[in-house]
């Protein structure tokens, strides 16, 4: 078993994945930590949609495709496996509580070996009407904004480092 700090220190944003699906296990252990992520007052208004279906991620590109002005290309990277992180609109805690559980989410799926990505586009377009019925036909609640999508997958090309800045870290004693 690795050391949380390095499974920090080793996640990478994977912008290349293989075709084949990631296990559902996998897939409810990812979820499991999103789910016991830290939220505001204890108050988890988050909603996760696992898209455990290449079918399913690639119409969620298109209907991106249609209400964004991104790639033709675009494909979540490739991803076969995407989960779509909601909270409910307008709630003070929904930005940092939904960011907490994408983090879990991704650290929890370094610590499986798998590749992940936070992906921000389908935020910008959750609420244009086709893209909002394609939510709500995957069960998104109505009443949440997404905050961001976790791309997952086994990688197809690693991603190096990036170097850490010096002097962002100042402790006052």
């Amino acid at each position: 078993m690795i050391s949380i700090l390095e499974v920090i220190k080793t996640r990478r944003s994977t912008r290349a994945f293989r075709p084949e699906q990631i296990g559902r296990g996998e897939l409810e252990q990812i979820l499991e930590a999103g789910a016991w992520a830290p939220s505001g007052n204890g108050f988890q208004g988050w909603h996760f949609c696992a898209l455990h279906s290449q079918a399913q991620v690639d119409r969620l590109a298109a209907a991106i495709r249609a209400a964004l002005p991104v790639d033709e290309d675009y494909n979540f990277y490739g991803a076969p496996t995407v989960i779509i992180v909601s909270y409910l609109k307008k709630h003070p805690h929904a930005w940092l509580d939904g960011s907490a559980a994408v983090e879990n989410m991704l650290l929890a799926a370094q610590g499986l070996g798998l590749g992940s990505c936070w992906i921000n586009q389908l935020r910008n377009c959750c609420d244009e009407p086709p893209v909002r019925e394609l939510l709500n036909e995957f069960g998104v609640p109505e009443k949440h904004m997404v905050i961001a999508c976790v791309a997952l997958g086994q990688i197809a090309e690693p991603t190096e480092p990036k170097p850490r800045k010096e002097g962002i870290i100042n402790i006052v004693e």
